[in-house]
């Protein structure tokens, strides 16, 4: 009875370290991610000549391959690797020199492309996406709201792609490396159990998984913590 009352403590142990390691488990996407709804300020250099190339070549925003350009840097810090083209080029660029994986999926941070306009997706919800763009010759800025993979503007849609998913996955693996960090941590004060005690226990290592996301934690490190109460 003994032995089974401190299996359930173990696993109730368990799962409030998990709880406490679940706001390190979110999506890189959503923990790291701020939408852009409202204007960048000219004086932003991912959106002005300062860092912009197409601002720099004379072709700067209002123009929507300036603002997408802009505000893909501003997501990931990195020069994006599409450098040229209108916006009815960027899917057949991307598609002939592979800088970047592309499908129908809408993910944060994907460039949205039409046969002549490109927007930056900035929200989703379901299958609504919201993204953020500027217009050649038009507005500075705005957001629009659409139903993914539908025809706007009078135009085809053709894909997204999908240009700060390396540095959203970057991100998630430096925050799984800083859950085992702390996991460990929290047990290194834990005194190992002497081997007179270890008679008939189980100390199998207990796998928790959340979101494809490993959590071990050393089932024998917990009960030489509940033995010492």
């Amino acid at each position: 009875m003994k032995l089974i009352a401190k299996s359930l403590a173990v696993m109730l142990l368990s799962f409030v370290l998990l709880i406490a390691a679940f706001p390190l488990t979110a999506s890189a996407e959503t923990q790291n991610f701020e939408p852009r709804l409202t204007s960048p300020s000219r004086s932003n250099p991912y959106y002005n000549s300062e860092l912009n190339v197409y601002s720099q070549g004379g072709y700067g925003m209002p123009n929507c391959v300036a603002y997408a350009f802009g505000r893909v840097y501003e997501i990931t810090g990195e020069k994006p690797l599409i450098t040229r083209g209108s916006a009815g080029e960027w899917w057949s660029i991307n598609k002939k020199k592979g800088y970047y994986e592309y499908g129908q999926e809408p993910r944060l941070g994907a460039v949205a492309c039409w046969s002549n306009h490109v927007a930056v997706v900035e929200k989703i919800d379901g299958n609504t996406v919201t993204a953020s763009q500027s217009h050649w010759g038009g507005n500075y800025f705005d957001t629009t709201v659409f139903t993914s993979g539908t025809n706007r503007f009078g135009q085809k849609f053709y894909g997204y792609i999908y240009m700060c998913d390396d540095y959203f996955e970057k991100i998630e693996e430096e925050n799984k490396q800083e859950i085992k960090e702390r996991l460990v941590e929290r047990t290194a004060n834990m005194s190992s159990i002497a081997p007179a005690e270890k008679k008939n226990l189980d100390l199998s290592p207990v796998t928790l998984v959340r979101e494809n996301e490993e959590v071990m934690i050393n089932s024998e490190m917990l009960k030489s913590a509940l033995d010492r109460k």
